[in-house]
């Protein structure tokens, strides 16, 4: 399943699967945008994971807006780390 990252009030997007390297990923967002402010991580859903844990959002490179997340393992880990707090 595909990670993808959409802001709901410019309709800017950016997707990946979430075991793609993060190298990747960052040559991916400089070479074909957009460019999101994500957080260390082995994998992009390390990255997503870690960003809003520490920054309660990730936002939108083109407008500002927090951007949605779409894919079920990530919410499932979101949840375990919320039920630990």
């Amino acid at each position: 399943m595909k990670i993808e990252l959409h802001c709901p009030a410019c309709a800017c997007r950016f997707a990946a699967p979430p075991e793609t390297n993060p190298e990747e990923l960052i040559d991916r967002m400089f070479d074909e945008g957009p460019r999101f402010a994500l957080g260390d991580g082995e994998t992009f859903e390390d990255m997503i994971f870690n960003t809003i844990l520490d920054q309660g959002s990730i936002q939108c490179p083109d407008c500002g807006e927090a951007v949605c997340v779409a894919e079920e393992s990530l919410s499932e880990l979101a949840m375990q780390a919320l039920s630990n707090w």
